[in-house]
């Protein structure tokens, strides 16, 4: 007899920050990813030391990598996984018409530099939240998980 799965049994997401600029505001984004519902989190090129703005202790519930560079962490993907850089960009997605993928890694950059073109080339989609101006990237990741998690209720 074939099982069945739900499709909740399949899907995963993590999200991460490309050289992040200052260690408090990750622990705010990890915060809120562990709050609601991350598998993983993750930093590229950047340094981080548990912060008391993660009162969850997220880095010890659920695996936190840490990469050297871009090249390091694409290759590194966990199999099936799609990569959705969160940028302000020309081909960027609304994220109000955007359809999350089942399994997902979320890539945001630094509020002053954003992800390089390099990054945005290989990224599977990308997303943009409304607004003019870039937000902080510890609200701006919150805001991605939120919009998934919300996304994904709706289609139970």
């Amino acid at each position: 007899m074939k099982k069945k799965w739900d499709i909740k049994d399949e899907s995963f997401f993590g999200i991460g920050v490309y050289q992040p600029k200052t260690e408090h505001n990750i622990g705010t984004l990890w915060r809120s990813a562990i709050i609601l519902g991350a598998s993983f989190i993750f930093i590229i090129d950047g340094k981080y030391k548990p912060q008391t703005s993660d009162t969850q202790k997220t880095w010890s519930k659920i695996p936190f990598y840490r990469y050297d560079d871009f090249d390091h962490f694409y290759g590194t993907l966990p199999y099936s996984t799609q990569l959705v850089g969160v940028e302000m960009d020309s081909n960027s997605q609304s994220i109000c018409t955007f359809a999350h993928p089942l399994r997902a890694a979320y890539l945001l950059g630094a509020e002053d530099n954003g992800l390089p073109q390099a990054v945005v080339d290989r990224c599977h989609h990308l997303i943009q939240l409304p607004g003019e101006s870039s937000l902080n990237v510890a609200v701006s990741g919150s805001l991605v998980i939120y919009d998934r998690v919300q996304k994904w209720e709706l289609k139970q």
